[in-house]
């Protein structure tokens, strides 16, 4: 097992890649798309990222979103500014995970609370998803794999509105795409945190959704010290959610990466105000 978090590639044989690269191609695209699913499963990715921390990688979507997080970082910026907040208190440290997938940020932010400076300090993590498989591989992963039920909290269901149902498709209210409709249920998210004083930290990644969110929980916000989004442009009006993330206080902004698709996001408020 490797214990480099971020080459996950070195526990693959550089020719059986090269072979697998190249007979894929006399393959149609759906056989192509099973053999990997199958490949993954069989190559069995497992390494320590942290004492008692493992990851591991079952899927290419699995891999896609763990180079999101571990190899290019994306939310570390947010990480490092929520956690030097923190380290100036000695209260617990909570974060929220909205559209938690199948746990790979709530596994990076473990990885660094469990840091030198920051072991023993007590925290807390609140995620939702809305995918009852991703939900399924979160509950194996944080709470069968790495005993983290102590810890992490996790709800299934919509984020945006603060009651009812919708139609979900996959990964998102907005981007049906031919895949399957399942109705679900919203979460009432002021109730899921109302014990919570104060979100160190909330990611958000809920495909489009983003601005539902910034419209019907002010209260969330107003308690919120630091903020990273993936923000959708085709999706939601991104300028619209930045101004109510203003309002709400979240007054000191940065882009880490955009694209004509995607942008991650982050705010914070200003120290002096951080304990609102």
């Amino acid at each position: 097992m490797a214990n480099r978090a971020d080459a996950p590639h070195a526990l693959v044989n550089p020719l059986l890649l090269r072979l697998i690269r190249t007979a894929r191609w006399f393959l149609p695209p759906s056989a192509r798309a099973n053999l990997r699913d199958q490949l993954f499963r069989w190559l069995d990715l497992r390494w320590n990222i942290a004492p008692g921390l493992s990851a591991r990688i079952s899927s290419y979507g699995d891999w896609l979103i763990y180079n999101e997080i571990f190899v290019a970082r994306e939310y570390d910026r947010a990480l490092a500014i929520a956690l030097d907040f923190a380290a100036r208190e000695n209260s617990p440290i909570h974060i929220v995970d909205f559209g938690a997938n199948v746990g790979f940020f709530t596994m990076r932010a473990v990885q660094e609370l469990r840091r030198a400076e920051m072991a023993g300090r007590d925290f807390t993590i609140t995620a939702v998803e809305a995918n009852a498989g991703c939900a399924e591989d979160f509950r194996t992963r944080i709470f069968g794999e790495n005993g983290l039920s102590d810890s992490v909290t996790l709800a299934q269901g919509l984020i945006g509105e603060r009651s009812g149902t919708a139609p979900f498709y996959e990964n998102s209210l907005f981007q049906h795409g031919g895949y399957r409709r399942v109705d679900l249920s919203y979460i009432d998210l002021s109730a899921l945190l109302a014990a919570t004083p104060r979100i160190d930290l909330l990611k958000c990644d809920i495909e489009g959704a983003e601005l539902l969110l910034l419209e019907n929980y002010p209260d969330l916000f107003h308690k919120t010290r630091v903020a990273i989004f993936e923000f959708h442009p085709y999706l939601c009006d991104v300028e619209r959610c930045r101004r109510l993330l203003e309002e709400y206080g979240l007054t000191r902004q940065e882009m880490f990466r955009t694209s004509r698709d995607t942008s991650i996001y982050a705010v914070w408020r200003e120290p002096e105000t951080s304990g609102r």
